[in-house]
């Protein structure tokens, strides 16, 4: 029995713009909520970005920060921060990445905190609620999450290198768009969704989720049916139950979930 729908967004909910199709996804909510049927984002990005690129559709949860930031309406579910010695030492092995690092940003509850040297290649579309500092290392905040973006593709050596680097205290993945999330050990999807199921008293095989990306890797491992996108990773078709007929460019979540429930919603 499905009791909650999770999924990711960029290029999996979302088309490459960023949109959806909102009144077919709102029609959707509807009947889902009507047979008791949660709908969960679970996403890298910051909780306040999260609620405002669905803000006209009500969803029920968000899976913020890979995991690490769970809210359901306005209560706080669960939080999960890096160690501030461990943030600095991130920081500081940046080093070694020379010419390849191309900026790097420290998610916190109060704010996403941005060096000064980095405003020019801030993506303002996903951080609304940034403070310029110039020592982010003297931020005083609970810090979910370090964002690390390069300027090459060797995401998978610079992630093994942070896995074992700081194998004690961080999980380091990568998040798409040239860019690596760095949380706390332990953390990650699946256990996010984890959190949000024993909130809501249900069992992870009573959950669908969708995902194209190796941050959504876990969760599609372990829900109880799992979609990756037909335009998902390679590596990502392998960890999940099925591909969708669809990629997020043709609406290929909420075609499935008319699918799993013999709608059509067109």
């Amino acid at each position: 029995m499905i009791k909650l729908i999770a999924t990711d967004i960029d290029g999996t909910f979302f088309d490459d713009e960023h949109q959806y199709n909102h009144e077919r996804f709102n029609k959707q909510l509807e009947m889902l909520h009507e047979k008791g049927v949660k709908f969960a984002i679970a996403s890298g990005n910051y909780l306040g970005h999260l609620q405002r690129v669905v803000q006209y559709s009500p969803v029920d949860a968000f899976v913020s920060e890979n995991g690490a930031h769970i809210m359901v309406g306005d209560k706080e579910v669960f939080a999960a921060y890096l160690k501030p010695d461990v943030v600095n030492e991130i920081i500081d092995s940046l080093d070694y990445l020379g010419d390849n690092l191309k900026s790097y940003i420290v998610s916190g509850e109060k704010a996403t905190y941005v060096d000064k040297q980095y405003e020019s290649v801030l993506n303002k579309y996903y951080i609304h609620n940034y403070k310029l500092v110039d020592d982010v290392k003297a931020v005083q905040d609970d810090i979910f999450k370090v964002n690390i973006s390069l300027n090459n593709d060797k995401l998978s050596e610079v992630e093994q290198y942070l896995n074992k680097r700081f194998s004690d205290d961080i999980h380091a993945t990568a998040s798409g768009f040239g860019s690596i999330d760095v949380i706390s050990k332990g953390i990650n999807k699946s256990f996010g969704l984890q959190q949000l199921t024993k909130y809501y008293s249900i069992d992870l095989k009573d959950v669908v989720a969708f995902g194209d990306n190796s941050n959504d890797d876990e969760m599609l491992q372990e829900s109880g049916l799992s979609f990756a996108m037909k335009n998902a990773k390679e590596s990502t078709k392998e960890a999940a139950d099925k591909i969708t007929e669809f990629d997020n460019n043709h609406e290929g979540v909420l075609n499935q979930i008319d699918e799993l429930f013999g709608w059509d919603t067109k």
